[in-house]
């Protein structure tokens, strides 16, 4: 995994083998009132994947929603499905396994996501959608 990202409220690393962007979403993304640098993080990771690629979106960490950062939210998608995503898959903890976001999210865009309460079992879902870069 690459380090791309590395912020308070969240992380971004790639596995550029499995074309495979990883998103961890940290606590202090509950309480941000902008993200300065959060598109260009995720346009300079979207540029060193290929079409067809997968994220893997963590989000078990965050306390609740943030609606203020909706905009930016949204536009991240945008650039995901620009750049060639094929699918999505978040993680969150088990409980309520959707955050009202992610539903407002899904609503306004037609990435396709699907929610899971284990890394592991997300993870290999992906699998069976990513593109793998030869090496």
């Amino acid at each position: 995994m690459h380090l791309i990202a590395y912020r308070p409220e969240y992380r971004i690393y790639l596995d550029t083998h499995l074309n495979m962007l990883l998103y961890e979403q940290l606590e202090e993304m509950t309480f941000a009132r902008h993200l300065p640098y959060y598109l260009e993080d995720w346009q300079r990771a979207l540029e060193q994947l290929q079409p067809g690629f997968t994220v893997l979106s963590d989000v078990r960490r965050t306390l609740g929603p943030n609606l203020d950062l909706l905009p930016t939210f949204l536009r991240s998608y945008e650039l995901m499905q620009t750049a060639g995503v094929v699918m999505m898959a978040e993680v969150y903890p088990s409980g309520p396994t959707r955050m009202p976001v992610s539903r407002i999210l899904n609503k306004l865009s037609s990435l396709p996501t699907r929610q899971f309460t284990d890394v592991a079992a997300a993870e290999d879902f992906l699998l069976g959608y990513g593109t793998p870069i030869a090496s």
